[in-house]
C-alpha cells in the first residue's frame, strides 16, 4: 500500500459558522409573506448571510422594498437581473424554489435569531484573525494591539443593532417621556447630591464631559468623591473613580469621614470616641454596599482608560466615571513636536468621545492656571483652564470651586462657591453657595444661588434671585 506524504494531503477548509437552512428559510418567508420584511429589515443586513448567493438575494429584496415595489419572486428576479447578479445568486430556479415553500411563515423570528447568531460568530472569527495578524507583526506594540483588540470586541457587543436611526414616532415618544420626567421634577441624569446644581443642570447625563476645576487646596478631590459616592448610592450603577494622586486607603478614609461627618485628622489617627463606634460601623457597612470602584494606579493614557472602562462596562452598567485629574494623564501619541497644550487637547477630546461611546457622564478634575492668583478678583474664569482651551470646548459642563478664605484670611472659612461657568444646554455664569466642612473634608449645601458677578453680601437685597 503506497504511503501518503504530507504534501499529498488536501488542505482542510476552515470551518465558517453558517446555517444555510435557516438562511434559505428566512428568504423563503420574505418572498411569500407581504409583511415579513418589515419585521426583519432593521435587524439584518446582507452581510449577515454567510452563503454568498443568499446575501445577494437579500440585498435585492431590500432594494425592491426601497423602490416601494411588492416583494415576490418576479420582482426579486428582475432586480437581480438588473444588477447582473442573477446567475451569481443561483439563477431564477433558486428564487422560484424559495418562493414555493409554504412551511416556514410562522418561524421568521427564530430564523432571524439563528442568522444573526451565526453572523456574530463569523465577525468574532474575523476579529480574532485581525487581532492575531496584528499581534504577530514584527512592529507590533502590545498596548496598541490590546487597545485595538478590545475596541473590536467592544464594538461587536455594543453595536449589534443594525441601524442607529430613530423614526419620528419613537423620537417623539422618548421626548415626551423626558418631558414627563421634567414635569414630575425627576432628573434627566444622575443626581449630584446638591439640589441647586441638579435644578440648573437636570443632573449629570450620559455623553457629557463634566470638568470640575480649581486651584490646589480648594477641595476638588473631596467634592469629586462626594459626587461619585452619591451617584453610586442613588443609582446602584458602577462608578469607577480613577485617582492619579491618592491611594485607595486615603480616598476611602476621606469618604468615611465625609459620610460620618467626623474629623478626618482624628479618624486617621484612630482617635474615635467610644460613642461613635456604632455610627462608624453603620457608615462603613453602607459604604461597602456602594457600587463604587477605586483605581489608584489607573492607565495614564486615554486609550488605556478606554480599554479599562470597556472591560468594566462588560461587567455591568456604568453610571459615571471620575478622573482625578486630567493634567496627570498623557496623550496617546506623544512626540517631540507636540506641545503640552496639544497633548491636553487630545486627552480632553478622547474623554469626550469615551463619554459618548459608553453613554455615561465623565467627571474630569482639572487644574487652573496659577496666573489667576495675580488678579485682585481670584474667582476662576474659563480662560483660567490650564494648558488647553479645548477643555472648555469639549466640556458639556464646566464647574469651578472657589473658597475666598484661601486668599483672604478675613473671609468666612466655611464659605465656598461652586461656579457653573459653562453649560451647553442651560444657564451658566451662576454661582451656588456651599459650606466647606473642613474637619470632615466635605461640602454641604446652603440652599441659595446667586449670579457669579454678584457678591454673597449683596445677594440678600437682590430680589431677582
Amino acid at each position: 500500500m503506497p504511503s501518503t506524504s504530507p504534501s499529498d494531503k488536501k488542505p482542510q477548509t476552515p470551518f465558517v459558522p453558517v446555517d444555510e437552512l435557516a438562511e434559505s428559510s428566512l428568504l423563503a418567508a420574505l418572498l411569500t409573506s407581504a409583511g415579513a420584511f418589515n419585521d426583519v429589515s432593521e435587524l439584518l443586513v446582507a452581510d449577515d448571510f454567510g452563503h454568498p448567493p443568499y446575501a445577494l438575494i437579500y440585498d435585492a429584496i431590500f432594494a425592491v422594498d426601497q423602490a416601494e415595489k411588492p416583494i415576490d419572486a418576479v420582482t426579486v428576479i428582475d432586480e437581480l437581473r438588473r444588477r447582473k447578479h442573477l446567475q451569481k445568486a443561483g439563477g431564477p430556479s433558486v428564487i422560484l424554489d424559495l418562493a414555493a415553500r409554504t412551511d416556514i411563515l410562522s418561524n421568521v423570528v427564530a430564523y432571524v435569531d439563528i442568522v444573526r447568531g451565526k453572523s456574530m460568530l463569523r465577525r468574532l472569527l474575523n476579529a480574532g484573525r485581525t487581532i492575531a495578524g496584528e499581534a504577530i507583526a514584527p512592529e507590533a506594540a502590545p498596548d496598541e494591539v490590546l487597545e485595538r483588540a478590545e475596541g473590536l470586541i467592544y464594538e461587536l457587543g455594543a453595536n449589534q443593532a443594525v441601524s442607529s436611526l430613530t423614526a419620528m414616532p419613537q423620537a417623539i415618544a422618548k421626548t415626551l417621556e423626558e418631558l414627563a420626567k421634567v414635569r414630575s421634577k425627576a432628573l434627566l441624569g444622575h443626581p449630584s447630591g446638591f439640589a441647586e446644581l441638579d435644578q440648573l443642570t437636570s443632573g449629570f447625563q450620559g455623553g457629557q464631559l463634566i470638568t470640575l476645576a480649581a486651584r490646589p487646596g480648594m477641595g476638588k478631590s473631596a467634592l469629586a468623591m462626594q459626587l461619585a459616592a452619591h451617584i453610586a448610592q442613588t443609582t446602584g450603577l458602577q462608578v469607577p473613580f480613577l485617582s492619579f494622586e491618592m491611594s485607595t486607603t486615603e480616598l476611602v478614609m476621606r469618604l468615611i469621614s465625609a459620610q460620618l461627618g467626623y474629623d478626618l485628622h482624628k479618624l486617621r489617627q484612630g482617635d474615635i470616641p467610644p460613642g461613635l463606634d456604632r455610627d462608624l460601623s453603620l457608615t462603613t457597612s453602607a459604604i461597602s454596599q456602594m457600587s463604587l470602584f477605586i483605581d489608584d494606579t489607573p492607565p495614564t493614557t486615554v486609550s488605556g482608560v478606554r480599554s479599562a472602562m470597556r472591560r468594566q462596562a462588560r461587567r455591568g452598567q456604568i453610571g459615571a466615571i471620575v478622573i482625578d485629574y486630567l493634567q496627570l494623564m498623557e496623550g496617546d501619541r506623544r512626540s517631540k513636536d507636540q506641545n503640552r497644550t496639544q497633548e491636553v487637547s487630545e486627552i480632553s477630546r478622547g474623554l469626550k468621545r469615551l463619554a459618548s461611546e459608553l453613554d455615561v457622564p465623565i467627571i474630569a478634575l482639572s487644574q487652573l492656571n496659577r496666573q489667576l492668583e495675580t488678579r485682585p478678583n481670584k474667582r476662576p474664569m474659563l480662560a483660567d483652564l490650564r494648558e488647553s482651551g479645548s477643555i472648555e470646548q469639549d466640556s458639556s459642563l464646566v464647574l469651578f470651586l472657589y473658597r475666598d478664605f484661601v486668599y483672604n484670611p478675613q473671609a468666612d472659612p466655611r464659605q465656598a462657591e461652586l461656579i457653573l461657568a459653562k453649560q451647553r444646554n442651560g444657564p451658566s455664569g451662576i454661582s451656588i453657595p456651599l459650606i466647606w466642612d473642613a474637619p470632615a473634608a466635605r461640602y454641604l449645601p446652603t440652599g441659595k444661588t446667586y449670579p457669579n458677578s454678584v457678591s454673597p453680601q449683596a445677594i440678600e437685597s437682590h430680589s431677582g434671585f
